[in-house]
């Protein structure tokens, strides 16, 4: 049996390439599987990160800074 990693990149490459209906289709057998809502301690904690950011409490990091300190935690 595949490791889960490995069907998980096979999937992601899947999905990159597949057409529109066989995207459909996995999407169809997939989405009861999905949960895409916050419980209301997600929203609060969203909230209060958010405020820290706007206060300057905490760090913040553009795309390319995040994918600099990624490539280079990668090395």
């Amino acid at each position: 049996m595949e490791s889960s990693t490995l069907i998980k990149e096979k999937l992601h490459h899947y999905i990159d390439v597949a057409n529109d209906e066989k995207l459909q289709a996995i999407y169809v057998l997939l989405e009861n599987e999905i949960d895409w809502h916050y419980t209301s301690t997600d929203i609060e904690e969203l909230v209060q990160r958010r405020q820290r950011h706007l206060n300057g409490e905490s760090k913040s990091y553009t795309v390319e800074e995040s994918l600099s300190l990624l490539r280079n935690q990668v090395k």
